[in-house]
């Protein structure tokens, strides 16, 4: 077998292999609870949770949406899923309801998994007839729904829809391959040397690809044990990193930052100890945040870069680059590919920036029910346009520049400003908003936003935040407001984003507002 050929094309048959070795070994930890299983006993309750979806109807290509928080649970539903055949929605459930109810009524279930503790309350499930069954035992004492079936093509090859943040007014449903799946876990597992000696701390949501595929499942591949918690507080983090001898921290920016201010405070200074591995993902590198990381604990923040359209991407090797190069997002990992394109379409030279264009097996099968949008982002010959601008330099560590796009990354998530200003323009005091993201040293960007205020109305910063937060999901919300009298456009008419930072952020001074208008700024 060549040295970087993968053994399987299935996650549920590499983990059956992985039980067979490390049965008696401890495979996931409740870091909430306490409560621990070893892989004996995890496959165990996948296996019985696999048999009542079937009893329940459950079958191949049937698509089974999950609607939870973090827990032992939450994985082994994934697994039972994956098991019987059938297709996991992922979605996240702290998204705002109108995403949540848009996210369910696009994927089209045949079942709805939670554990209580989401607000379900904006999902017409009795109208759509979605049953719903408990994450704890799987049992489904309704009958299950009818769906749209997918293709055979897909219904052979769909393993999991998971929910982009956003890059756009909606999120878009992202089709992973039963192949991407399994080639995420031990491309990770293989580049971060992770094993049965490991303890992965995740706090991540497993709504997301990053919290599931990059970093939970990688941890089970390489036999290790995996902590699972509900929260990323640094004060909890650090307390169950110090308990259970964390081994691997994934996060994005956010959390290293707020660690890192645990650490200089914290009575306890030595929870840090054990740790061996750190991975920020999810946005641009944050050198200042991570350089305060390293400073308080000793360890370094390295990176992975990809896009859950295809994924892995890019990463650091810890064993051959134990210390991250300034601006680096690390180096392009086994089976993936990438190049670097000029404007025209011909090949960027070393250190020079194009756009990123990226394949492999972890390349999406597209977007679930948007097949214009597919045809956007993919290319005819099988590259996903990243719409990232990057350059490689001379040793082959990957530079991410900027973006094609206007999106905001707050703490590893995606906000669209377009979306941001259609809300705030709902609100009757609001002529026009426009919407940037600030470098924050803690959350990586945050939502900003400049309102114009009609004529004879009145309206606080704090008031329209309010407004915002009603509507929007908590990442989405501005943390900072500010009235101006015009927004700057450009030769197009078009509001100038990079002119509209350059005010926000003091670079530029705005125009002052006129004397009826009462000039305000509000951070919530």
């Amino acid at each position: 077998m060549n040295k970087h050929e993968l053994p399987y094309d299935d996650i549920i048959a590499a983990l059956e292999y992985v039980v067979t070795r490390h049965a008696e070994r401890t495979a996931v930890v409740d870091g909430d609870e306490g409560s621990r299983l070893t892989y004996e006993d995890l496959w165990a309750r996948v296996e019985s949770g696999a048999t009542s979806l079937r009893a329940a109807g459950v079958s191949t290509g049937d698509r089974v949406a999950i609607v939870a928080e973090n827990s032992p649970s939450y994985l082994i539903a994934v697994l039972a899923v994956w098991k019987v055949g059938a297709v996991i929605v992922t979605v996240y459930p702290a998204s705002g309801s109108s995403d949540m109810r848009y996210s369910i009524e696009l994927a089209d279930p045949v079942l709805l998994l939670t554990d209580g503790r989401a607000d379900l309350s904006a999902l017409p499930l009795e109208q759509w007839g979605i049953p719903v069954a408990s994450l704890d035992n799987l049992e489904v004492t309704t009958p299950l729904r009818t769906a749209t079936p997918a293709s055979p093509e897909l219904v052979a090859r769909l393993a999991m829809i998971s929910f982009s943040s956003g890059t756009t007014s909606r999120p878009k449903a992202i089709m992973v391959s039963r192949l991407a799946v399994y080639n995420c876990a031990e491309t990770y597992r293989e580049v971060w040397h992770l094993g049965p000696d490991d303890r992965t701390v995740v706090s991540m949501p497993l709504a997301w690809v990053y919290g599931l595929l990059s970093t939970s499942l990688a941890a089970l591949v390489g036999g290790g044990t995996l902590v699972l918690l509900r929260r990323g507080r640094p004060e909890i983090l650090a307390a169950t990193i110090a308990r259970e001898g964390g081994t691997f921290l994934p996060g994005v920016t956010a959390t290293f930052a707020r660690l890192a201010e645990t650490a200089q405070t914290g009575e306890d200074l030595d929870w840090h100890r054990t740790l061996r591995l750190c991975i920020s993902g999810g946005e641009p590198r944050n050198d200042a945040a991570f350089a305060r990381f390293r400073e308080v604990t000793n360890v370094a923040v390295l990176d992975a870069y990809c896009a859950s359209e295809c994924l892995p991407l890019v990463t650091y090797d810890p064993e051959t680059d134990p210390a991250p190069q300034p601006g680096a997002a690390g180096k392009l990992v086994p089976r993936a590919k990438l190049k670097v394109l000029r404007d025209d379409g011909t090949d960027a030279d070393v250190d020079e920036i194009g756009e990123a264009f990226s394949s492999g097996p972890g390349l999406m099968l597209g977007y679930w029910g948007d097949e214009k949008a597919t045809r956007k982002a993919l290319t005819d010959d099988g590259w996903y346009r990243t719409k990232d601008l990057v350059r490689v330099d001379a040793k082959g560590y990957v530079h991410v520049v900027g973006r094609l796009s206007d999106l905001i990354i707050r703490s590893g998530t995606n906000v669209s400003p377009a979306e941001v200003e259609a809300v705030l323009r709902e609100h009757p005091a609001v002529a026009d908003a426009g919407v940037v993201g600030e470098p924050d040293d803690v959350y990586g960007q945050n939502v900003v936003a400049a309102v114009v205020i009609r004529p004879e109305n009145s309206v606080l910063p704090e008031q329209l935040i309010a407004f915002a937060r009603a509507r929007l999901a908590s990442y989405k919300v501005p943390g900072r407001v500010v009235v101006v009298p015009s927004l700057p456009v450009g030769t197009t008419g078009k509001v100038s984003r990079k002119e509209l930072l350059a005010q926000l952020t003091g670079a530029v001074q705005p125009p002052q507002p006129a004397a009826t208008t009462e000039p305000c700024e509000e951070t919530a």
